[in-house]
């Protein structure tokens, strides 16, 4: 007797990953505490420090730099829910890359309104920005860093964990990058990197996560 059983494809399970409030929460901290930081204790010696040395740092590389950082311009969300919807073929990981990813994007211009701290050039009268770092605009968060990071937490459930570390790598040298050229202070991509997660994390919450049996970071049921 014949069953159509085996030609069946199973539907994919669908779950929330373990640990995603307590990300969000923390997020959420620290989003509020850099916020109220960068609004109301200047720019103090140890933040200037570090934008200094990371300024330093990237001068040898400046021009390699703007590659990385399109990983978290306004366009990106784009490019990865294609990439996503051609490699996985599920809505979650694609649409989450366009809600998560222009929804940090349009959070931190809010958030850059309300902090109203400007961007090192317009701070700090003896510093010089890399050509290609505006110096209009609101510094805190950093917009780049927030979808970067917002995009890295949508896909990386996804990812094996090399891949995870990746995308992770790769949002960590967006925010390097932003503060390497002059466009943000530390704090700046601090923030934006925690909103960015808080983001992604919170679009895993509300619908989920395609879960494989495999994965034991995902709470089933």
């Amino acid at each position: 007797m014949s069953t159509r059983a085996g030609n069946t494809r199973a539907r994919p399970r669908v779950a929330r990953r373990s640990g995603s409030v307590a990300v969000a929460t923390v997020g959420s901290a620290v989003v509020l505490a850099a916020a109220t930081a960068a609004a109301t204790a200047g720019i103090v010696p140890a933040e200037r420090r570090v934008l200094d040395a990371a300024y330093r740092i990237g001068e040898p590389v400046e021009g390699l730099l703007w590659w990385p950082m399109q990983a978290g311009s306004v366009l990106a969300p784009l490019a990865v829910a294609i990439v996503a919807a051609l490699v996985w073929r599920q809505w979650r990981p694609a649409l989450g890359a366009l809600v998560a990813g222009l929804g940090a994007w349009w959070l931190a211009k809010a958030l850059k309104v309300l902090v109203g701290r400007g961007r090192p050039a317009a701070e700090l009268a003896d510093f010089v920005p890399r050509a290609s770092a505006p110096v209009q605009g609101g510094g805190y968060p950093s917009g780049h860093a927030a979808v970067a990071f917002a995009l890295a937490a949508v896909v990386a459930p996804y990812l094996t964990r090399p891949w995870r570390a990746g995308v992770y790598a790769l949002a960590s040298v967006v925010a390097f990058a932003r503060v390497a050229i002059g466009a943000h202070f530390p704090l700046d991509v601090v923030g934006g990197a925690a909103l960015g997660t808080l983001v992604g994390t919170a679009w895993h919450l509300a619908v989920g996560v395609t879960a494989s049996v495999e994965d034991a970071s995902v709470d089933h049921g």
